[in-house]
């Protein structure tokens, strides 16, 4: 069981070097024969064939470093904001964020996206300035640019001889101190101060001019990083080799270790949820989230967890505290990449994957019943895209169902679902190119082929007045004959009602044996619709006369009446299409705000409210969901890749008059399409 243990998740933009940078330190120590390449896939990383065919991280992989004793087990994240989900995950098995900054990029998108996402997990950050041997590399600059972002407590903790290919060595500030370069001085003081102010005991001797060492300073280190007081800022070479040594040893002694009381949100045995550290010794009892899922092609379900307090043992039943049912470790696997090792036990803070428990999900805790609390669910970023598919083999159907609830177990960000009202099987990510990468990971690992298009918005139908109607449905073909007829007020209602049905008939005009019947041929007319054959809602029916044959009455007859007679009284009731309307939230820099404000109200959305997060101005709307169906594109050019986005459902509305003739005439002309082909 491992001992003096840290957490770090290596977190940035793409293309700033963290896959390389995680190889290159795993190579450094030992792990590792040599260092890997993302370019030629031979990257234990990005081992997965959807990341060795597009040359970048798809999900979360951890991977560790074992000297002199210390346990430093690193998570090489996503850098694209479409696997935002898996930063996600990664930061709620660590204490501190590494974020990576490319020294010819600087902060991009997905850097300030990550810093938030850290910043609300409560754990700690340190930045490391990549690439610094390129040609148009940039160091000073980049640092004042990070300090102007990010605030003052981002301090340099290294300095490189210069910033470019003639990059040869950095050297560390805190190390050197008052007897460094002179830059090195400067950096140092600015670091102490830093450190100082975080600490109240030491502020208040800073004050008084009491004398503060240099090893008091360092042992409140750990605890402003974890603080977010300060935030050091290292630099590196990953290909050259400049710098790794010395980030190296930053990252197994500065970081809050695994013990560190990194406030998370936990739920108790009763269901109510507190703030506090998860954090026991390994006699304490077991507390372990799932993190990850990853579905191996040739293990199988893999399930990655972080042990938080006690000890996970292996061939030991344990509990699901999430989901209060049994489940069993079988065995228990330490994970360098794609390469496993068996272990028998793991402790508290380590991070180790389980293999083929199948009922576990992303966010459920193992524990013992002895557990007090456990962390809450991890909270994922919302799906913003979607498609509607179809197997192109008809016999892969069945097959097809049970390959998207296993995509989905091992990515909460994907969803798939069966829309009752379209007959459509929708999946929604976060992107298109999310998508585009979960369809190709059907295909590999499932060999399941699909066929996709823009997925049909779910109207549905009401009416905005009230009628009446009479029907009488009269057969006679040759013997016993069909006759019933029956006379309806129809009206609105709540429309989270379908269908608000009153039996009104006195003296026995429509025999009660019948009166059943009616009602169900008016729900079949409701569920097909009348206006664009979109489900009825809202709709309040009250039987209250009609007439029947001793002979020829049946419940077919009555049922049939009941439903033409719906549609007459429909078409006179002021009918009105409904569409799905979204609550729309987005995330841009001020000189956009005039061009998506502009874009908004010309997809029919209506602005609620606006506000500012930081250097972000934050649009809130209501938006048709019709009009949304190309938004994750048209805002990323837009707004050059910096706009964010989220959506939920928010409720149903009518579509204005001009609108719905359109839609309904659509509507059809798909419909007679379908039939003649």
């Amino acid at each position: 069981m491992a001992t003096h243990i840290r957490n770090i998740a290596i977190a940035g933009h793409g293309t700033c070097g963290k896959t390389t940078l995680c190889e290159h330190l795993l190579a450094l120590s030992g792990m590792i024969p040599r260092a890997g390449s993302v370019d030629d896939g031979s990257s234990i990383l990005d081992h997965t064939e959807e990341e060795k065919g597009h040359h970048f991280s798809v999900a979360a992989t951890p991977c560790f470093i074992e000297r002199d004793g210390m346990h430093l087990q690193i998570i090489d994240t996503p850098g694209y904001a479409d696997f935002r989900g898996a930063v996600t995950e990664a930061f709620a098995a660590v204490e501190t964020a590494l974020i990576a900054i490319d020294a010819t990029a600087g902060i991009r998108v997905n850097t300030r996206r990550v810093w938030e996402d850290a910043e609300r997990a409560g754990i700690g950050r340190a930045i490391v300035i990549t690439r610094l041997d390129m040609e148009n590399a940039r160091f000073d600059e980049l640092v004042e640019e990070i300090r102007e972002r990010f605030g003052k407590r981002c301090v340099t903790l290294e300095i490189p001889d210069q910033a470019g290919p003639g990059i040869s060595a950095v050297e560390n500030v805190l190390k050197t101190g008052a007897t460094g370069s002179e830059r090195a001085q400067k950096m140092f003081q600015q670091m102490r101060e830093a450190i100082i102010e975080s600490d109240e005991g030491l502020m208040e001797r800073y004050l008084a001019e009491e004398p503060i060492s240099d090893s008091e300073v360092r042992d409140a280190f750990s605890t402003a990083v974890l603080s977010g007081a300060v935030v050091p800022i290292l630099c590196c070479s990953s290909v050259k080799g400049v710098g790794l040594n010395k980030l190296l040893e930053f990252l197994e002694t500065i970081p809050p270790s695994s013990d560190a009381a990194v406030p998370r949100q936990l739920v108790g045995a009763d269901g109510v949820e507190s703030k506090g550290s998860p954090y026991g010794p390994p006699d304490a009892p077991l507390v372990a989230q799932v993190f990850k899922i990853e579905l191996d092609p040739f293990v199988g379900k893999l399930s990655y967890v972080r042990v938080h307090s006690g000890t996970i043992t292996s061939n030991t039943p344990v509990l699901n505290l999430t989901r209060h049912q049994k489940e069993k470790v079988n065995t228990i696997l330490r994970m360098q990449g794609k390469e496993q090792k068996t272990v028998d036990s793991a402790g508290p803070g380590e991070i180790v994957a389980l293999p083929k428990i199948e009922h576990l999900s992303v966010g459920d805790c193992l524990g013992s019943s002895e557990a007090a609390t456990y962390p809450a669910k991890i909270a994922h970023p919302s799906s913003m895209v979607r498609y509607a598919i179809e197997p192109k083999n008809r016999n892969d159907e069945t097959k097809l169902s049970e390959a998207l609830g296993k995509l989905q177990e091992a990515d909460p960000t994907f969803q798939s679902t069966r829309v009752r009202s379209t007959h459509e099987l929708v999946i929604a990510g976060r992107s298109t190119l999310h998508l585009d990468l979960m369809l190709e990971r059907l295909k590999n690992q499932f060999k399941i082929d699909v066929e996709t298009h823009v997925p049909t918005t779910a109207y549905l139908e009401s009416i905005g007045g009230s009628s009446e109607a009479q029907y009488r449905h009269k057969k006679q073909t040759g013997g016993r004959g069909q006759f019933g007829e029956v006379w309806i007020r129809l009206a609105p209602c709540d429309r989270a009602t379908s269908l608000e049905f009153v039996n009104e008939v006195v003296g026995g005009s429509v025999p009660k044996e019948y009166i059943p019947a009616v009602e169900k041929g008016i729900i079949e007319i409701m569920e097909h619709g009348v206006l664009a054959n979109c489900p009825v809602i809202g709709c309040r029916v009250s039987l209250y006369d009609g007439k029947y044959h001793a002979v020829d009455s049946s419940e077919a007859a009555f049922r049939s009446a009941g439903r033409e007679a719906f549609k007459k009284a429909f078409h006179d009731a002021k009918p009105v299409l409904l569409e799905p309307v979204l609550n729309l939230e987005v995330h841009i820099p001020g000189q956009y705000m005039g061009d998506i404000s502009g874009d908004l109200n010309s997809r029919r959305g209506r602005i609620q409210g606006m506000d500012q997060d930081g250097d972000q101005q934050v649009i809130k709307a209501q938006v048709p969901e019709a009009e949304m169906k190309t938004y994750s594109t048209e805002l990323r050019s837009m707004t050059q890749g910096e706009g964010t986005f989220t959506v939920e459902f928010s409720h149903y509305d009518t579509v204005p008059a001009s609108v719905q003739m359109q839609i309904v005439d659509a509507i059809k002309k798909k419909q007679e399409e379908a039939t003649a082909s």
